[in-house]
């Protein structure tokens, strides 16, 4: 498990914040040789875009081929749909990005700030 928060200058739309965090991740993971890659998200014009191969021509779509392209790199990669409120982690890190100066990984572990976020997670789940 790995975790990281960044800030992304001059987004110009939600869903292409989205889509930039989304590529980064797969980026991270396949720099750390992870081979088995859920990427969760709440992005519904997101996670709809990847089930269809990428096939985007809005002004994010070549970022969308950068997602498509990296996840070859993993043996095993999914995509699924959350909601919100069961991925506050990951809004906990975007939140996070604001303040930092540089990109930030933390490996097999969280921040320690984040810590009650995700075991408030943990506790939620089926």
């Amino acid at each position: 498990m790995a975790s990281l928060s960044q800030k992304i200058p001059l987004p110009m739309s939600v869903i292409e914040v989205e889509v930039l965090a989304a590529r980064r991740a797969l980026e991270l993971a396949v720099e750390l040789g992870v081979n088995h890659v859920i990427l969760e998200g709440d992005s519904e014009t997101l996670h709809k875009t990847l089930l269809e191969d990428g096939r985007n021509f809005s002004s994010y779509g070549h970022l969308v081929q950068d997602i498509v392209y990296l996840s070859n790199f993993l043996p095993a990669f999914k995509t699924s749909l959350v909601r919100r409120m069961s991925n506050k982690l990951a809004h906990s890190l975007a939140r996070k990005s604001k303040t930092l100066n540089h990109m930030q990984i933390w490996m097999e572990n969280v921040p320690p700030d984040l810590l009650p976020v995700v075991q408030a997670d943990l506790t939620s789940l089926p």
